[in-house]
Order: structure tokens, then sequence, then C-alpha cells
């Protein structure tokens, strides 16, 4: 190999980490931004942020999402019977569908919503649409279909995905950790929706926020973040 060819797969491999890395940053990051940018107001989950002033944050994080995950050159090895960049695009395919069709406003009240504003400005009244609303339970449903796709998937990356090549036994107890911790909560969100319970008003919330911060950790490990404490 020449010097010219090493030197690209280095630099091929330092943009493979570093494409890890942002989405190991941004999975860590979007649950603590959106809280904030709402002025530190919580709402019932993740989702319910798109109706606040976070909702810029909250579409903008998950379009990323997407986007990188479709773009992710993921390891390929022909004895898998579906490749990581399958799993990753369709992951990605359903963070983008999460930010286009939003969660519904109230799903207790089946009236639909019309909501709009009259912006006076120096060229007289103009009729604006803000963020689309809506209580329509089928864009709901497929709301929450794209999200728990796109978390389902991401804890299949770092369950089965991560642990392969040169992972070190320790790495592959902790990235399987991490998938049983991105698993867990929808699976106990699921339940309650199942019986109909809710120990606090926030339950969702903070089941996406353990979810969501698993993966941004695993893809953050991934990336050789903290390969320097032995995390490799």
């Amino acid at each position: 190999m020449s010097k010219l060819e090493k030197q690209h797969s280095r630099n091929s491999s330092l943009s493979y980490l570093a494409l890890r890395q942002v989405l190991g940053v941004l999975g860590l990051a979007m649950p603590l931004l959106i809280w904030i940018f709402n002025g530190f107001e919580l709402k019932s989950s993740i989702s319910h942020y798109y109706y606040s002033p976070s909702s810029v944050i909250f579409t903008g994080f998950m379009i990323t999402f997407g986007v990188f995950l479709i773009f992710y050159p993921g390891r390929e090895d022909e004895t898998d019977c579906i490749s990581d960049n399958w799993i990753t695009t369709i992951g990605g395919f359903g963070a983008i569908l999460t930010a286009f069709i939003p969660t519904a406003y109230c799903s207790a009240c089946p009236k639909p919503l019309h909501y709009s504003i009259e912006l006076t400005d120096f060229c007289g009244t103009t009729q604006l649409t803000t963020q689309y609303m809506h209580n329509n339970q089928i864009l709901g449903a497929m709301h929450l279909c794209c999200a728990a796709l796109f978390l389902i998937l991401m804890g299949y990356m770092s369950y089965a995905r991560f642990t392969k090549g040169n992972t070190s036994p320790k790495m592959k107890i902790f990235y399987k950790c991490c998938a049983f911790m991105v698993w867990t909560p929808l699976l106990i969100l699921g339940l309650e929706f199942l019986f109909d319970v809710e120990w606090t008003h926030c339950d969702v919330y903070i089941c996406e926020c353990i979810s969501i911060g698993s993966f941004g950790l695993a893809w953050l490990v991934k990336g050789k973040t903290f390969q320097s404490i032995g995390f490799e």
C-alpha cells in the first residue's frame, strides 16, 4: 500500500469514528437541550416538545439523526443476513418520519385542531399558520411506530453489530447493556399503554431520555471517544 493510500485509509477511519461520535453526542444532548430551550419546563414526552419553543431542536435533531444514519457506512459481512447499511438506513428514515409526522397534540381530545395567528407588520395583516398541529389518532400511531422503529434498531445495532469484530469481551457486555437500556424503557412504556397505567406525568419523557441517552452513549463509545480510559 502506497503512502497516499495509507493516508486516505487513515482519513476515512477518522471520518468513520467522527460520524459515530456525532451521533453519540446528539443522542446525549437532545433530551437536555429540548428541556433547556423550553425554559426548563418538562413535557409529558420528548415528542410533545414539538409543540413548544423547543420545536426546532426536536425536529432538527431527529432529521439530523436520520440523515447521518442513512449515510452511515456500516460494516459489511457476507455472513450477515442484513447489513449495517440496511439497519441504519431504515432507522434513519424512521427518525426523519418521526420529525415529519408529529405526535397528537392531545390524544385524549378527538376534536380537530385549527391553530393559526395573525401577524401585523408594515405590510398589513397576514394570516400565518404556525406549527402543524393535529389530534389525529392514525397520525399519532404512525409517529409512535416510527419512533419505536428508530430506537429498536439502534438498540439492535448496539447489541448485535457493535459486538462484532475485535470487540473485547468486556466491551461486548457494555454494548449489550446499552442495548437493553434502549429496549427496556420501551417495554415499560408498552406495558403502561397496554394496562393503562401511569406512575408520573413524565413517565414517557423519562423512559425516552434513558433510551435515547443509552443509544447515544453506545455510539459515543464505539467512536473511541473514551479510548484513553479503556473504553474501546
